[in-house]
């Protein structure tokens, strides 16, 4: 950038920082560094594209800064092991790094204020404060906390950004601003510690974990512990704890492939998979798992016993000489245990539309080079398409709960 247009860059800064965005105007700007208008103009076609490039440099230092924590940029979907691999000290390295940035950097510090001078006058302002300064870091430490696996990572970050959060307007007021940003060290250091406890207790406890195959005598609470975990999740009610009671008598239905997940001799998870085919474009049927339903009691959810019961059960169904699974699911979950887009594989999903939205659907070889030179359809066991009548009665058959209609729900 030149001298001139840098100085310009600065000069609007200092006083968006001092005056609010909206009260300056490019006759300021130009006044403040004792050029013309036109001079000004001959560097930036306007006050919004100065904006756009204050923007843009504090959008390239915010990756920089979390690059040189190690830890990483963007977001979790598609970078799963980048986020599970973030250490707890290069966390709290970051945190202090940010905080010293955006209190004694000229720059940020400017921009923050900015953006604390406007975010109730100006919508766009409003979200760009919290990308930068609210929700924006909290979920992103959020993310961190989730792919290590720890219980309830939003309120652990919260508890983790919370006091940066306050002590900027603390240190802004402060006389003596190395103290409140010892003050952030201290509480940064005490924040590392419990996480470190936090995750020490949580190897115990998985540590107390146990597989065995799914007996006639679980039938029951397997269905009870599915009925629970995905209750309202993807429609009013559910009717997985159903799918799985009639899966049971399927011929596809893989007997050595159907587990419960223990701890301390408590049914907390459990998982299943059925035989199926892909129906490639050169007519061959090309035999392929199916899994699920997959769950967790709603309690133990997010604290990483999920993928512990996703591992070993894959893990198994390798063993016994199986090609491929392809499922239905998140990839922001499973692409932790090696799934990846079907389509990344040639595979499409029976009665799809060509245009239509296909990254619910997922695919993981357990054999290297499987479906190499595989193209075609894959086919769901018509096992899973349970009637709703039935459902109804089977589900009478359980404790009455409320249906409800949530946001996020599939549209039937």
């Amino acid at each position: 950038m030149t001298g001139t247009k840098e100085k310009i860059l600065l000069a609007a800064l200092r006083l968006f920082a001092e005056n609010g965005y909206e009260a300056v105007s490019v006759s300021d700007i130009a006044g403040e560094l004792g050029i013309t208008k036109g001079a000004l103009y001959k560097h930036y076609r306007s006050k919004r594209d100065i904006f756009d490039s204050i923007l843009r440099r504090m959008e390239e230092r915010d990756a920089e800064m979390a690059g040189a924590s190690r830890l990483p940029e963007g977001a979790p979907e598609g970078a799963e092991d980048a986020y599970a691999s973030a250490s707890p000290e290069g966390m709290a390295e970051f945190a202090k790094a940010m905080f010293r940035y955006w209190t004694e950097d000229g720059f940020a510090s400017r921009f923050r204020r900015m953006l604390t001078l406007e975010q109730f006058r100006s919508p766009e302002m409003g979200k760009l404060y919290q990308q930068f300064l609210g929700s924006g870091p909290m979920e992103y430490m959020a993310a961190l906390f989730a792919a290590r696996g720890l219980p309830r990572p939003r309120q652990e970050a919260a508890a983790f950004y919370g006091p940066m959060f306050l002590l900027y307007s603390v240190y802004d007021a402060a006389e003596d601003k190395a103290a409140v940003t010892a003050l952030l060290d201290e509480m940064t250091d005490r924040a590392l510690a419990h996480l470190k406890e936090k995750e020490k207790m949580e190897i115990v406890d998985k540590e107390k974990i146990t597989f065995r195959g799914e007996e006639e005598r679980d039938h029951r609470a397997v269905e009870n512990l599915i009925r629970e975990a995905f209750w309202n999740v993807y429609h009013p009610g559910c009717s997985e704890h159903y799918v799985i009671h009639v899966l049971r008598d399927d011929p596809a239905f893989v007997k050595e492939l159907d587990f419960v997940m223990e701890k301390e001799g408590r049914l907390i998870g459990q998982n299943m998979f059925m035989r199926t085919f892909i129906l490639s474009d050169d007519g061959r049927e090309v035999p392929v798992l199916t899994m699920g339903p997959i769950c967790i009691t709603p309690e133990l959810q997010r604290r990483g016993y999920g993928k512990m019961l996703l591992d070993h059960s894959l893990e198994k169904a390798a063993a016994m000489g199986f090609g491929a699974v392809l499922f239905e699911g998140n990839i922001g979950f499973y692409g932790k245990s090696g799934f990846r887009y079907s389509r990344e594989f040639g595979i499409r999903y029976h009665d799809l539309p060509a245009d239509a939205d296909d990254s619910f659907f997922l695919c993981r070889e357990l054999r290297a080079g499987y479906l190499q030179g595989v193209t075609g359809v894959y086919q769901t066991p018509k096992g899973y398409y349970v009637d709703a009548g039935e459902t109804e009665k089977f589900d009478a058959l359980f404790p009455p709960k409320v249906k409800l209609r949530l946001p996020g729900q599939l549209e039937r």
